[in-house]
């Protein structure tokens, strides 16, 4: 979906401007945006940064939930 890759490019400054790790983290979390891109591109109600802030939330809760399974 281009307006996804769109909006990641327009967070490059940002990235940039992260410490060490911390861009290690913010590429995971933008890799758990791409892999919904066909949700995002569907949820027309939704800005762009709404959906990948919901994808990465999903992607978040289902690492959350395997830990506790596993805990």
């Amino acid at each position: 979906m281009e307006e996804l890759e769109e909006k990641m490019n327009s967070l490059v400054e940002y990235r940039n401007a992260l410490r060490g790790t911390d861009k290690e983290i913010f590429d995971r979390l933008v890799h758990y945006a791409k892999g919904h891109v066909t949700a995002c591109g569907k949820a027309s109600n939704l800005t762009i940064l709404e959906s990948m802030l919901l994808a990465i939330v999903i992607e978040q809760q289902k690492k959350i939930e395997m830990i506790g399974v596993h805990a």
